[in-house]
């Protein structure tokens, strides 16, 4: 369970961003509200958006509940962190999805 906020991963992400040219404070904010959906997801369901490799917008309700990851990871490939991406498991399609963190628009109810 995440109950507290990773202050070195919220810079590590925001200093990734502003190398690929983003904003400095845009990838602040982006990191902070990483950090948030991380903290919802860890502990219960999200509600979010974001923006998909082809530039529609997604919005999706997703998970990360212990019991949830332990019955579909077939412990396979590398964490999608590596490659600056968020994972999920999607719990209307029930299967696992990601994005890029610099593609999260905003995290609903």
């Amino acid at each position: 369970m995440k109950t507290t906020i990773n202050n070195l991963a919220l810079l590590n992400r925001a200093t990734n961003m502003v190398i690929k040219g983003y904003d400095l404070t845009q990838s602040l904010q982006t990191s902070v509200l990483i950090e948030a959906l991380q903290f919802q997801l860890m502990n219960g369901t999200a509600h979010f958006l974001y923006r998909k490799k082809d530039g529609s917008i997604r919005e999706a309700w997703g998970t990360l509940l212990e019991r949830v990851v332990n019955n579909n990871t077939n412990g396979y490939g590398a964490p999608r962190k590596y490659y600056n991406c968020q994972a999920y498991f999607d719990i209307e399609i029930q299967a696992w999805r990601s994005f890029k963190y610099e593609n999260l628009i905003t995290i609903l109810d």
